[in-house]
């Protein structure tokens, strides 16, 4: 394995290795901040993301994929820490200050990265971007399995420090990483972030997109309280958060070979924004162990299904730009989430989880419903729209 792909993976690894993604909500319950509350404090962090997304995506494109992955290391480490240290409302949203500004660096900046060092050396990205996202997915399979364990035994908050420490010292191998990007056209520079955003082919691929990642971030903190309700133990929790994100890992693994069953971009779009929309809205009408099976499925949708997006927006996007456009999806996906999840938080305060989950997947239903619209109209078009390279 070359080296530079050798220093991606294990920078992935160690970013990701979060051990605290079983039981930080129970966490944060623990400090007797209820369900509400919670979904409020996760509001500061993705207006955080919201506010830096294009900031930060700018960022990565002006001074380099390799300084923007050092800086969101250090940002989302310290973060970590703050949010294990503070115990007030205060001092949580400050730590998700730092730890969102982290993030919205991240993920523009990793996957850049990762596109632009498969094209310069003539590999498959989603090949790359699969073991990308595999190790990803492993790292946070074994740190749910044992962040649940240690949690249960030796206490929450201990999870949340060695997170922390995880996360800072991923910035090693930020050092290390090497960044060759696709030649640079000055005619290419002129074009501004709406000149792409507003074509149809990619604006599509924007909301499906933006759709899945809602889905994702809704199913993280919704998930913990589903399965308490369900009555499993924390210990249980993480191991089941270790077969769902490590099935997850193993479906972006294989993105490339099975790749063919998405060459209908209009096909493939209404299959798997159905197939998303029944693994939330079941759980919702049948509360019981049958569920994980439905919730772990919209797991494993989305680590195959998002690599497959992923490539066609940076494939028409040209490299000046592709940080920020990539940076709009999760701009959107925050802002979406900032939006709903005080409005689902208060209602599973007040009429449960089941029903909660019935609303997001009629939310879900609806922006996808909207970039397939868009992509349905937008196939007349044909090479009408904007040019690319």
């Amino acid at each position: 394995m070359r080296s530079a792909l050798r220093n991606i993976y294990s920078y992935t690894f160690l970013y990701s290795f979060l051990l605290l993604n079983p039981i930080w909500v129970l966490y944060l319950l623990g400090l007797g901040f209820n369900l509400f509350i919670v979904t409020l404090l996760d509001v500061v962090f993705y207006v955080t993301i919201v506010l830096a997304s294009i900031p930060t995506g700018r960022f990565a494109d002006r001074i380099g994929r390799k300084t923007a992955l050092f800086v969101s290391s250090i940002l989302t480490g310290l973060g970590i820490f703050f949010f294990g240290i503070f115990t007030s409302l205060l001092g949580i949203a400050v730590s998700y200050v730092l730890w969102g500004i982290g993030a919205a660096i991240y993920s523009s900046a990793l996957e850049s990265l990762t596109y632009e060092y498969s094209k310069s050396r003539g590999l498959r990205y989603l090949e790359i971007i699969g073991m990308v996202n595999f190790l990803s997915a492993v790292s946070i399979a074994i740190a749910s399995l044992i962040g649940g364990y240690i949690g249960e035994y030796f206490g929450l908050r201990i999870v949340v420090f060695l997170t922390g420490g995880f996360v800072l010292a991923s910035s090693a191998y930020t050092l290390m990483l090497k960044e060759r990007p696709e030649a640079r056209s000055e005619e290419r520079v002129t074009l501004h972030l709406g000149h792409y955003v507003s074509d149809r082919r990619i604006l599509s691929l924007v909301l499906i997109r933006v759709a899945l990642v809602l889905n994702f971030n809704m199913m993280v903190i919704f998930k913990q309280p589903y399965y308490k309700e369900l009555g499993i133990s924390t210990g249980i929790i993480g191991l089941i958060f270790f077969v769902d994100v490590l099935l997850r890992g193993v479906s972006s693994l294989y993105t490339q070979r099975f790749s063919f069953i998405t060459r209908n971009r209009f096909g493939s779009m209404l299959f798997f924004t159905s197939l998303t929309f029944f693994t939330i809205y079941i759980p919702g009408l049948v509360e019981n162990y049958a569920s994980i099976f439905f919730l772990i499925l919209n797991s494993v949708i989305y680590g195959f299904y998002s690599n497959v997006l992923s490539e066609e927006v940076n494939v028409l996007v040209p490299t000046e730009i592709r940080a920020t456009v990539i940076s709009v999806i999760f701009l959107v996906s925050s802002l979406l989430t900032a939006v709903a999840e005080p409005f689902l938080g208060a209602s599973a305060t007040l009429i449960g989880l089941k029903k909660t989950f019935i609303i997001f997947s009629l939310v879900f239903l609806f922006i996808a419903t909207l970039a397939i619209l868009i992509n349905a109209r937008g196939k007349d078009m044909g090479d009408r729209g904007v040019h690319y390279p």
